[in-house]
């Protein structure tokens, strides 16, 4: 018998439609693109992303797989149009010779110069090519603005179920099972699938996710698993949105797909996780401590580090990486012994570069995006040590890739060090510091741009996590995000919102 030949690729990015910073195809080589089989394989193998669990499956499958392209850059402004049309000319050119089921890795929350819907854009086409029952599965990011053209060519998709986003791989295998699944139906010539989407009116939900420490979002998923095999789905999934995107599908959704044949009513489980999101605005924070308010606890003594995540500037949001308003309120506690990462600020570690490690220096860096709202910091400061920036990142996030931050510098001012890098990248792993002579678990404060993903490393190590909105354009003050294409009323910008405005959107697939 013919092992099945399946089609694998990922094309990942989210996109902050109020970062003013395009995004160009060198933004990938900070984590990585690879447009070779054999170079994906090698990097990618083994890793804890979504094409290293379609790899482990394919293994396991005895499948003649085949990736594509494997791309992934961080989140930031929207990609440059014919950065993405090259990169999508790529898959389809693979789709064309006709292989009998496609894995796909995308995020949800893309958008590019042109198009607020480049992933409904491929897999619309991508259906197009294949055809109407070679099985096409999608994961997602759980941050995923579902777009009807996306649900509607797909045949299940699998979102993550952990944030910090620890189960890249995992997802790509239990899209891989359910690739399986499809690949033993009989074909007909039409769709394998139908689907439901019904999406909120809301901009966020269960307190934007998170899993670790658990919150809100845990019982939901405990039930949306229940349900999966209640209902005998192909897949269910929840996003829970990205805020920071400008589109008419920004927001919380559920989708839930089930064989062609299948009798089952989609519709009252997904209108049971809906009430779930629903209820869930309730512990959704929106408001948190600024710089001088958690400035107290951050002078305290303690014998594991207090950990600061500037999360309204976290490039991980596509935020710009360069405020310095929470650094500038620690230099102006004087805190002793604390480490802050990373500003990007490619002009500043350049001028480090000239100095020289040992030099001592006037520098102004920071705030070059925003300075309104993060204005630069001019510090006097010693050059202890400069850095390639490239990084294999021991995870749990990110297990196994290597990033580029770009040359990097480490400045110090007084009792604090200062990172400095030269690509916008949220610091999630321990060895973002260690690799520049950090050891984070020997510092009494460590400051950094992250939300959530850096607890999977550092929470083991902090005594405590606090969130900081220091400013910056993934601020969770919602309601003063200038937006334009929202549909509307939503919730939390709209006080009327309610359950009423709930929208569901079947896709039987009729041919």
């Amino acid at each position: 018998m013919t092992s099945p030949r399946i089609l694998l690729a990922s094309l990942l990015h989210e996109t902050n439609s109020f970062n003013k910073v395009l995004t160009p195809v060198d933004s990938f080589q900070g984590r990585y693109l690879l447009l070779e089989d054999g170079a994906a394989r090698s990097r990618l193998a083994g890793s804890g992303t979504e094409i290293g669990g379609f790899l482990a499956a394919a293994r396991a499958r005895d499948w003649d797989s085949e990736i594509a392209v494997a791309a992934a850059a961080g989140p930031s402004g929207p990609m440059v149009e014919s950065v993405f049309q090259d990169l999508k000319s790529r898959l389809l050119d693979a789709a064309r010779k006709r292989p009998d089921g496609v894995l796909l890795a995308l995020h949800g929350a893309m958008t590019t110069e042109a198009s607020p819907d480049p992933e409904g854009d491929i897999a619309s086409e991508l259906r197009a090519i294949i055809g109407p029952d070679v099985p096409l599965l999608v994961t997602l990011d759980m941050h995923a603005n579902l777009s009807p053209r996306l649900v509607g060519a797909a045949d299940g998709i699998c979102i993550y179920e952990t944030y910090p986003h620890i189960d890249q791989a995992e997802t790509g295998q239990r899209a891989a099972a359910a690739l399986a699944r499809l690949l033993a139906l009989p074909k007909c010539g039409k769709r394998l699938t139908r689907a439901l989407m019904l999406r909120l009116p809301m901009l966020d939900a269960a307190d934007h996710g998170r899993t670790t420490p658990p919150g809100p979002m845990n019982p939901i998923l405990a039930r949306l698993d229940a349900l999966r095999r209640d209902f005998r789905m192909v897949s269910g999934g929840i996003s829970i949105g990205f805020p920071w995107a400008d589109t008419a599908h920004a927001g919380p959704a559920v989708v839930l797909y089930a064989e062609r044949a299948c009798t089952v009513d989609l519709v009252r489980p997904a209108q049971e996780l809906a009430g779930l999101l629903w209820q869930s605005r309730a512990e959704t924070q929106l408001d948190f401590a600024d710089p001088a308010q958690v400035m107290a606890e951050a002078r305290e003594t303690a014998d594991k580090p207090l950990v600061l995540a500037d999360f309204a500037d976290n490039p991980a949001g596509g935020a710009y990486g360069d405020s310095t308003n929470l650094l500038r309120a620690m230099v102006e506690a004087d805190l002793p012994d604390a480490a802050f990462a990373s500003v990007c600020d490619p002009d500043a570690v350049a001028r480090a570069t000239a100095a020289g490690a040992g030099a001592v220096l006037e520098l102004e860096f920071g705030g070059r995006h925003a300075p309104g709202i993060c204005p630069p910091l001019r510090l006097q400061v010693q050059v202890m040590r400069l850095h390639e920036g490239k990084i294999p990142f021991d995870g749990p996030y990110l297990r196994g890739v290597t990033v580029d931050m770009g040359p990097m510098a480490v400045l110090r001012h007084r009792g604090i060090n200062i990172v400095v890098a030269s690509r916008a990248l949220a610091i999630t792993d321990l060895q973002q510091f260690r690799a520049v002579g950090i050891e984070p678990a020997a510092k009494r404060v460590l400051a950094l741009k992250s939300r959530n993903h850096h607890r999977a490393a550092f929470g083991p190590l902090a005594r405590k996590v606090l969130l900081v909105d220091a400013g910056g354009i993934a601020s969770m003050k919602l309601a003063k995000v200038p937006y334009r294409n929202l549909p509307r009323p939503i919730w939390p910008l709209d006080p009327e919102a309610a359950p009423s405005f709930i929208r569901i959107q079947e896709f039987p697939h009729d041919d």
